[in-house]
Order: C-alpha cells, then sequence, then structure tokens
C-alpha cells in the first residue's frame, strides 16, 4: 500500500494545485478578453502577457493549445449563459414578445460577436466543436417554438417548423455577421429589421 503524504507534503501539493488552477483561469479569461476585443485567435504571446504569465507557463498549465481553446470555448458558455436566455420567454403579447426576443438576440451578440466569429471559424476542424454549435442552433429553435407557441399553434405543423426554421435562421449569428458586414447596418436597424420582419412572419393566418 503506497504511504499516505505528510500534512506538510498534502499542502503542499494543494498549493501547487490550487496555484495551477488560478493560473489556467488566468489564462482563459484572458484568451476570451482577447478575442472580444478583435485579437482572433490571440497568440501565446499576447495570451501570456495578458495573463501575466510567462509563454512557458501557459504550457504548463495546458498540453496543447487545442486544449486551451477548448477550456476557453467552455469558460466563455459559462461566462455569457445569460445572455443565451429569452427573458420572460413564451409571456406577454405578441408585440412584447418580439422585441423581448429581438433584444436578447442583438445583445448576444454584440457582446460576443468576435468570440462567436472564431468558434463557427473552427468548428470545421473541430468536430466538437460542430457538435456543441448544433447543439446550440437546437436550442435556440426551442426556444423560438415556446416563445412563438401561441402563433405556431395556429398553423399547420409543417407550416409551424417551416416558421421556425426560417425565425431561426433569420435571427442567427450567421444573418447577423452578414448584415453587419455586407449590408453595413447597425445593431439599431438590425433590431428594427428583426422586428418588422417577426411581426409579418408571425402574423395570424387569414
Amino acid at each position: 500500500m503506497a504511504a499516505s503524504l505528510s500534512p506538510s507534503a498534502e499542502a503542499a501539493v494543494d498549493g501547487r494545485r490550487a496555484r495551477r488552477d488560478r493560473g489556467r483561469l488566468a489564462v482563459t479569461k484572458a484568451a476570451i478578453d482577447l478575442v472580444l476585443e478583435g485579437h482572433i485567435p490571440p497568440t501565446a504571446e499576447l495570451i501570456a502577457e495578458r495573463a501575466g504569465v510567462s509563454v512557458a507557463s501557459i504550457f504548463r498549465y495546458f498540453d496543447t493549445l487545442d486544449e486551451l481553446r477548448n477550456e476557453t470555448t467552455r469558460l466563455y458558455f459559462e461566462r455569457y449563459a445569460h445572455l443565451f436566455d429569452v427573458p420572460h420567454i413564451g409571456q406577454g403579447a405578441i408585440a412584447a414578445r418580439i422585441e423581448t426576443f429581438v433584444s436578447s438576440r442583438v445583445s448576444l451578440y454584440e457582446t460576443t460577436e468576435p468570440m462567436a466569429r472564431l468558434l463557427r471559424w473552427r468548428a470545421p476542424q473541430v468536430p466538437e466543436m460542430e457538435a456543441m454549435l448544433h447543439r446550440v442552433r437546437a436550442t435556440r429553435s426551442d426556444q423560438v417554438r415556446i416563445h412563438f407557441a401561441d402563433e405556431l399553434d395556429l398553423l399547420t405543423p409543417a407550416a409551424a417548423e417551416d416558421a421556425v426554421a426560417v425565425v431561426s435562421a433569420l435571427t442567427s449569428f450567421e444573418a447577423w455577421d452578414q448584415i453587419r458586414t455586407d449590408h453595413a447596418r447597425s445593431p439599431l436597424q438590425i433590431r428594427r429589421a428583426w422586428a418588422n420582419a417577426l411581426a409579418r412572419l408571425l402574423r395570424p393566418p387569414d
């Protein structure tokens, strides 16, 4: 049976583990902040400088840059989890629900646009990330079904799923990115355009 560590040795091991955990957290926070500032992707040198550690320390905390990127992605979703929700989901009159829905999407994309762009750039090379994006999109579609259930219930099942698909695609990050870059529309203009489009899409059938 292996000998147990003395109290002083256990304290030293716990201290090293705590320092490593603090170092990993500082590095991942630095990586997220740099991406949100537009450094896509941030270099190890930039991350080290922002975190206040050496480049060598990064590779003591993480075996590879991919491990660092994966941990950065996990922390990103944890940090901004509240922005992925639709407040008061499914509550209120249609005009209020459209405003709440559009506002929540715009707030999310305005805050996390650079990171969202980086994740989509990396996804084709990282199967786990591709799968995660599909899960996020599925969750967004479920939000549409819940938030606009009153309007969707008036449609046939096929027409309702068509509407869910169109609303989800219209208010996706991909649509936001294209409207922002190719059409040079401001967040306020996108908010207005989306609200008007959803009002027409979700209008009760004649």
